[in-house]
């Protein structure tokens, strides 16, 4: 019974892993296919109109589409190839990409009941109950199970020992919060499409005024980053100080500023104005803030909850 319960499983995860590859070979196929569409918006383009630039609305929406072609590559290829060959650290990968998408699922889920408020003007009580139950489904019961079947003994003996793969060496909160790390690192990225927009501490600055707040931002995570990797305590007391100061500095901001307000301060060509905010008017009413605040909140839960996994016993400051 239990021989047939293995190779069912391995099965499973084989196919999976081979459904995972496919689809980052897909971003990968799709991620240089879509760079053509930033030349139909160049001057003599399809779709060119004057005053289409960085800081657009839409070019930052091409910008960032694109990239998720290549991060979905980037992704799902080595963890489908880890699956598909039942390595352990395609296992680890795999949880990795789980705990992430559940704490982006309660990050989005904060924001939207936050928002409930604003959008109940604008949607009946049936559609916001139907969205509720959609991203509780999709953002936090979804991998919840999977991460429940993954930690499954039954699950765990088809995969292949641990071997000396750097990947297994790491702890999972360690490869966890260095990956939130990045995803924030490029989340700063995408502000820099959007005319280089910081919240300091209750101000929106832009454009030249923004570029070394967000550069330095960018910067110092990228370096704590390396320093939780290897366990420095400096790195662990540097990243508590500084997502507090971001969080401190965005709820200040984001009370004073609502997306439309934002939007006002942009600027828009005529063409977005009139054309493409109409269109997204209802996704201006959600809570921005709250999503970045519950995402930072679960970042420092999880650094202080784990600190002694975060810091090396024997190192000396």
């Amino acid at each position: 019974m239990e021989l047939a319960s293995k190779l069912y499983n391995e099965r499973f995860i084989k196919i999976l892993g081979l459904f995972l590859l496919f689809i980052g070979l897909v971003g990968l196929f799709y991620g240089p296919m879509e760079i053509y569409c930033f030349y139909m918006f160049s001057e003599g383009g399809k779709f060119y109109y004057e005053g289409f630039q960085i800081g657009s609305l839409f070019f930052a929406y091409l910008v960032i589409q694109n990239s998720a072609y290549y991060i979905i590559a980037f992704l799902l290829i080595p963890i489908g190839l880890g699956l598909f060959k039942l390595k352990n650290w395609g296992l680890k990968l795999s949880l990795n990409l789980l705990y992430i998408w559940i704490i982006l699922g309660i990050s989005i889920l904060s924001g939207f009941i936050l928002s409930i408020p604003q959008l109940i003007q604008k949607l009946n009580l049936s559609t916001l109950v139907l969205i509720t139950l959609l991203l509780v489904l999709t953002g936090i019961a979804i991998p919840f199970i999977l991460i429940k079947i993954f930690n499954s003994r039954s699950f765990q003996l088809v995969f292949k020992p641990k071997n000396s793969n750097w990947i297994d060496a790491v702890p999972q909160i360690i490869l966890l919060i260095c990956s939130l790390n990045v995803l924030f690192i490029l989340l700063l990225h995408s502000w820099a499409l959007f005319q280089f927009i910081f919240p300091f501490f209750g101000k929106i600055i832009l454009h030249r005024e923004a570029v070394l707040y967000l550069t330095s931002a960018i910067f110092i995570l990228a370096i704590l980053t390396y320093g939780i990797w290897i366990k420095h305590i400096l790195a662990f007391w540097g990243l508590l100080i500084y997502y507090t100061v971001m969080l401190i500095s965005i709820i200040l901001t984001f009370s004073q500023y609502t997306l439309p307000d934002i939007i006002n301060i942009f600027k828009l060509s005529s063409y977005e104005q009139t054309q493409i905010i109409p269109v997204i008017n209802i996704f201006l009413n959600v809570n921005l803030a709250s999503i970045l605040v519950t995402f930072i909140f679960i970042v420092l839960f999880l650094c202080i909850y784990f600190r002694k996994k975060l810091i090396k016993s024997n190192i000396k400051t």
